[in-house]
């Protein structure tokens, strides 16, 4: 079975900085932290912030899938992000 819309975004948590994540949107700094501790779920608006941090994953983010004729990859494919 593979991971779904809301591990794939702990995942991209997991590697970017609270920091930056709270200066791309509205999601405050403590949200953050619950979200990565697990006391908050990830929302739909947490989704579109990680796409903004990360936009060679955003099409990874949303279907689990790479596409690398648009350049999307995913943290573990072999493919380049470009």
């Amino acid at each position: 079975m593979s991971e779904g819309i809301s591990a794939r975004g702990l995942r991209l948590l997991d590697m970017a900085s609270i920091k930056k994540l709270t200066e791309l949107g509205s999601t405050d700094y403590l949200r953050w932290q619950n979200i990565k501790r697990g006391k908050a779920r990830l929302g739909a608006d947490e989704v579109e912030i990680l796409g903004k941090a990360f936009p060679s994953y955003r099409w990874w983010l949303m279907t689990g899938e790479v596409n690398p004729e648009l350049k999307q990859s995913s943290p573990d494919s072999d493919e380049p992000a470009g």
